[in-house]
């Protein structure tokens, strides 16, 4: 070969390794270059994180976790004397008798306790005598420690904080020292102190005194959370106190004494355990030190060191693939925190790992980044989301509550839900015909929408659909035509038109529909129309008889005494009556009548009425043979008490009229005792009219000041002097006039009111009988409703509070009808009100009940006779008879007798040769207004 040849090759050879060198050059820049844009990146991120604070909460979380799982147990050599909520309970007072605490203390020193630290305040003067015994206590024992601690000053004063330390007294004797715990950012405590500066000196903590720390008392150390403090030897402060503990618990030990009671408020969040009590937190710095296992922070550039390394490590070499580096990144942060829970556990040493971790983390982002380029990644997650998106939708379309199902244009289902399969009871829908497996209906509508080429609005519909077994279901179905995307093999996509039919069994819904709409309507006990059905039914009723010239009968009738029968008999009895009646009424007597139970003891019956015959009157008759007969029920003969009330109207008046004015008729009879059957009258609605317009116009009353006070004298038989008076209600209306006590005293018992009129009048007639210039007595009716439903005690004890009224001056009228009130303790409210130095009067004696039975069980102190047992002249023999009766058992009973309705100076002589004292009528005066009757006594004086 010639030398041109050697020259030329050897030029190319050396050509081609250079350009080779200069590429791999190239390249090996290029990595270099991104491995340092990253790893600044990465060093950037994670010292923002770490001076943002995000650091410091990953590491106290981590910290805990270790400590969770590195459990010690304590030493021993302190136990606990806790203020538990069982002591609180049994000794029942806080703060506790400083004696206590002196018995606890010789007991605790007696027993050979080593030390005794009481984390409680003591920084206040107790009595004198307590405070002596625990200072000649602490004084004896020689080895006691008292809390001290500082707190933030009160607002309003000139300081900024307050040194809460014992009285000068204690201190003589007791070592002090400091029970404060700093609290971190996560507002836990995870330090204590080694001691403070208190006042200018050195004050050495609870935790190092008791854990025998002998350095400098400044700073602070790490509490071990991994010590079992929860195991820390305790007992109950009363048990103690009882002489329940052996003494040899204490015998050489370190006694702490605090309070764990959460009324005492003496509680701190901490790590792992939540929830400590402060001499529990002082127990655990004591036992952290004598373990030598007070914390401390280090290590953190150590980990972030070795994350860094590892980091550059993986930029800088050749291992492919993103999924390799980042499984290396993992072990590392698990080996970092294996190490530092390894050093936690053998050393007492914290290493903040998280700055660390977030640098693993940045760098595993990073990695990821550079190995799939930015466009790669965000290709990767949208191809997972979408693979999650359809995994999600078929889980809600398999287990949608609806029953979908999707039918092909050949007729063959694709798709089905489990509903699907449930409800038309087949195992298998997808790949059959929808035919076979589909009602015939369904399958029609869904190839009409297959076949339309028109957008239509989709149309509920409901099929009835039976069921081999018998069942006959109704669905609610839809059928809605959608597009289905097909891939095409050149690339381009078609798509297929689908049926989706969405059914919902709607039977339970369909069966509570009609049951509402038959509730509606009926009466569930009877079957009978309630009244909106009986309403409704009237107004079809009423356009027929209009038509033929006849007018509308309304009959109501009550079963009176189906009260009775259910408070004897029980609420089944009841129901049963009702539907007996309800049978008898549609069997025999549905003919051209129409039927309500309008309420539980209300029947009503609508008819048409000839003018001219008495349709009525043969109705109730035959209701009163069908209905009336005793009931046989389950071996009870059960009677009924029936009223009648009816009312024949205008056909084309309301029905809410026409049912108001027959039922007009039956409150009206059920009030009477001696009628059954009432016809409604035009009177009635003027007396209902007058009534709801003075309900209305009383509660005005007060305010309009419509309303006095009349009083009537009482004097004595003999001389005829007026002793007292009996104070009556009056109202005159501004518009209407004078309303009689007999008319509005019942409506404002009905309504209620009378409980406030009944106030109003009792402070009235007091402080009116207090300006008369003698002090007679009042008396004054209390009604059964101030009894039963307001509070009369109260009210009775506020009036003569509030107007200075004597309270033996006050008589108190009632009538026998408080006798019947069940569930009325009356006589502890009498005595209660008797207590005040009230007496009783029982008024109407002798027209109401058993009057007799009633005397010997309450405290009257007199009687009223009615003015019905008082005759002209008091010539019968029977009259007197009866008054010289009552004479007699008022005498046995040590009560006076008041006669009332005394009109003419016969009577009065009469009575008084009976032997009568005391009287009243209007031979002595008629009820007259506070100026008339201290103008009569102003006579009188």
């Amino acid at each position: 070969m010639g030398r041109g040849a050697i020259a030329l090759r050897l030029e190319m050879s050396l050509r081609i390794v250079g350009g080779d060198n200069g590429k791999m050059w190239s390249d090996r820049t290029k990595r270099f270059g991104n491995a340092c844009v990253i790893a600044i990146l990465v060093v950037a991120a994670t010292a923002f994180v770490r001076y943002a604070g995000f650091s410091g909460s990953i590491d106290r979380f981590l910290w805990e976790a270790k400590f969770s799982h590195d459990k010690r147990p304590v030493t021993g050599q302190i136990v606990l004397i806790d203020i538990d909520a069982k002591s609180l309970n049994e000794l029942g007072v806080w703060p506790l008798p400083r004696r206590l605490y002196a018995e606890l203390t010789d007991f605790v020193a007696g027993s050979g306790a080593s030390d005794i630290l009481f984390d409680i305040d003591f920084s206040a003067v107790s009595s004198a005598e307590d405070d002596r015994l625990f200072a000649n206590s602490i004084e004896s024992a020689g080895n006691v420690s008292l809390a001290m601690f500082r707190q933030a000053a009160s607002a309003g004063t000139n300081q900024s904080e307050v040194i809460n330390k014992p009285i000068d007294k204690f201190l003589e004797a007791a070592w002090p020292v400091v029970v404060m715990v700093p609290v971190e950012n996560d507002s836990r405590i995870w330090r204590n102190i080694y001691g403070y500066d208190i006042s200018g000196t050195s004050e050495l903590s609870a935790s190092a005194f008791l854990g025998e720390y002998s350095g400098e008392a400044l700073g602070a150390f790490g509490l071990d959370f991994g010590i079992s403090i929860d195991e820390l030897p305790t007992v109950s402060l009363v048990d103690v106190l009882d002489r329940s503990v052996d003494p040899e618990f204490f015998l050489g030990k370190k006694v702490v004494v605090g309070a764990s009671a959460q009324e005492l408020r003496d509680l701190f969040p901490v790590p792992v355990y939540g929830i400590l009590p402060g001499s529990v937190i002082q127990a655990l710095g004591a036992e952290s030190l004598l373990q030598n296992r007070a914390m401390r922070i280090e290590g953190e550039l150590a980990a972030l060191a070795f994350a860094v390394v590892v980091f550059l490590l993986l930029l800088m070499t050749k291992i492919e693939g993103w999924a390799v580096k980042a499984l290396i990144l993992a072990l590392a942060a698990g080996a970092i925190e294996l190490a530092a829970f390894l050093l936690q556990k053998h050393m007492p040493l914290l290493v903040p790992t998280a700055s660390a971790q977030f640098l693993l983390l940045f760098a595993a982002t990073g990695i990821v980044l550079r190995e799939l380029g930015f466009h790669r990644l965000i290709s990767h997650v949208a191809t997972i989301g979408k693979h999650n998106s359809e995994r999600m939708l078929g889980l809600v379309f398999e287990d949608s509550f609806d029953a979908i199902v999707v039918i092909q244009k050949d007729g063959c289902v694709s798709a089905a839900s489990r509903s699907a399969r449930l409800l038309f009871h087949r195992k298998k829908l997808i790949g059959s015909k929808a035919h076979e497996v589909l009602p015939s209906e369904l399958v029609e509508e869904a190839q009409e929408v297959l076949l339309s080429t028109v957008d239509q609005m989709p149309i509920s519909k409901t099929l009835a659909m039976p069921f081999d077994n018998g069942d006959l279901r109704y669905i609610e179905y839809v059928v809605t035509r959608s597009e289905r995307t097909l891939a095409g093999n050149s690339g381009d996509d078609t798509s297929e038109a689908v049926a989706c039919l969405t059914c919902r069994d709607v039977t339970e819904e369909r069966e509570s529909a009609l049951r509402l709409e038959y509730l509606a309507k009926y009466d569930p006990i009877t079957g009978l129309l309630n009244r909106n059905g009986f309403e409704e039914e009237l107004t079809m009723q009423a356009l027929l008889v209009e038509s033929r010239g006849e007018n509308l009968g309304l009959l109501q009738f009550a079963v009176v005494n189906l009260d009775q029968i259910v408070a004897s008999l029980g609420f089944s009895f009841g129901d049963s009556v009702r539907k007996t009646i309800a049978t008898r009424l549609k069997t025999h007597l549905s003919d051209g009548v129409t039927w309500s139970a309008l309420s539980s003891d209300t029947f009503a019956a609508a008819f048409a009425n000839n003018p001219r015959g008495d349709d009525e009157t043969r109705l109730i008759e035959r209701i009163r043979d069908l209905i009336g007969e005793d009931y046989s029920i389950d071996g009870a003969r059960i009677s009924v008490q029936l009223k009648f009330g009816y009312a024949v109207c205008d056909a084309a008046e309301p029905p809410e009229t026409q049912l108001k004015r027959s039922g007009n008729a039956l409150a009206r009879v059920r009030r009477d005792i001696q009628q059954e059957v009432l016809a409604f009258d035009p009177g009635m609605d003027a007396a209902l009219m007058r009534r709801r317009e003075l309900e209305t116009e009383l509660f005005k009353a007060i305010v309009r000041d419509e309303l006095q006070m009349a009083y009537q004298p009482l004097v004595t038989l003999d001389d005829g002097l007026m002793y007292g008076v009996e104070a009556l209600l009056r109202w005159e209306h501004r518009e209407l006039g004078p309303i009689s006590p007999a008319e509005f005293v019942p409506i404002a018992e009905e309504n209620g009111y009378i409980v406030e009129l009944g106030a109003w009048a009792l402070n009235r007639a007091m402080k009116e009988c207090l300006s008369w210039p003698l002090p007679v007595r009042l008396s004054i009716n209390l009604s059964a409703i101030q009894f039963s439903r307001g509070n009369l005690v109260a009210t009775v004890q506020e009036a003569l509070q509030r107007t200075g009224f004597p309270a033996e001056r006050l008589d108190l009228e009632i009538t026998e009808s408080l006798f019947i009130e069940e569930g009325l303790d009356l006589r502890f409210l009498m005595e209660e009100i008797r207590s005040f130095g009230c007496s009783f009067s029982l008024d109407d004696f002798g027209t109401g009940y058993s009057s007799l039975s009633y005397l010997p069980n309450y405290p009257f102190s007199k009687i009223k006779l009615d003015r019905a047992f008082i005759r002209e002249t008091l010539s019968d023999k029977k009259d007197v008879s009866l008054i010289e009766a009552v004479l007699h058992l008022v005498k046995g009973h040590d009560m006076e007798l008041i006669v009332e309705g005394i009109e003419t100076p016969e009577q009065a002589a009469k009575l008084k040769q009976l032997g009568c004292q005391l009287g009243q009528g209007y031979l002595f005066g008629k009820p007259m207004n506070a100026i008339e009757l201290a103008s009569m006594l102003s006579k009188a004086a």
